[in-house]
């Protein structure tokens, strides 16, 4: 007795769609080349969007700490937790214990909480002399249990946070154009009101260590935190969700 007809069929459907070797490999190599494209822009994007929510967080635990420390001495203004008349250390150390610190650094020390290591503005940026700006964190300084370093910006000011900043002239390439024995000469002053800055790098002294990706500082007022524009637009990365940084080389400007 001949097999079932329904047997042959079945079989001869099979064949029809079969995938020949090089169908297959035509179509993983396909597969390669939209992975090879993609895969960059997906990378960048998940980086960026691990790094905006770590700053989400890191700030708030900051801005919180400061605003508990205020409560602690039970004023209506930051001024008095920043006052000059507490050392940087003091100043630090007051909201430092609302933090979860698992090292503490003083200024004189440069080799703990990461070392003395060079940062850089969000954008290439003209030191003066000819050269791309670089910059250094150090002084006082601790580190977070997630690895987050945080400084604080030594500011001397008197009346009410009213700080003092000398201005100084530059031409077209951003140089100094009054230099004597080798430092520029002030050609005015403009007042601020900073009762302090505090600068953070939410992942360590781990590159890229540049204002805008990894570090980020926020600028205390008497009555108010504010973003401070020119290290890395806080805020500004914050509500966008979008990092804002320049991709540059270290050298000659």
């Amino acid at each position: 007795m001949p097999p079932p007809r329904q047997n042959k069929d079945l079989t001869s459907v099979s064949r029809i769609f079969a995938f020949t070797l090089a169908e297959v490999l035509i179509t993983l190599g396909i597969i390669g080349v939209v992975a090879a494209l993609t895969m960059p822009a997906l990378i960048t994007k998940y980086d960026e969007m691990v790094m905006v929510n770590k700053l989400k967080r890191t700030y708030s635990e900051l801005a919180n700490a400061i605003e508990l420390r205020k409560a602690e001495l039970g004023t209506d203004s930051y001024a008095d937790q920043f006052n000059p008349d507490f050392s940087d250390a003091e100043q630090l150390d007051g909201f430092l214990k609302y933090l979860n610190v698992v090292e503490r650094c003083s200024a004189s020390d440069s080799q703990g909480c990461g070392g003395n290591y060079t940062t850089y503005p969000k954008s290439k940026t003209n030191d003066g002399y000819g050269n791309v700006k670089k910059g250094k964190f150090n002084g006082e300084r601790a580190v977070l249990n997630d690895g987050t370093t945080i400084k604080l910006g030594t500011k001397n000011w008197t009346g009410n946070c009213v700080v003092t900043y000398d201005k100084y002239e530059t031409n077209a390439n951003g140089n100094y154009t009054n230099i004597v024995d080798g430092k520029p000469v002030p050609s005015g002053s403009f007042k601020d009101t900073q009762c302090a800055e505090i600068f953070f790098d939410i992942n360590g002294p781990k590159r890229r260590n540049q204002y805008g990706y990894d570090m980020y500082s926020f600028i205390v007022r008497p009555t108010k935190l504010d973003q401070h524009k020119g290290y890395g637009g806080l805020y500004d990365t914050i509500r966008t969700g979008k990092l804002n940084y320049e991709r540059y080389s270290e050298g000659k400007f």
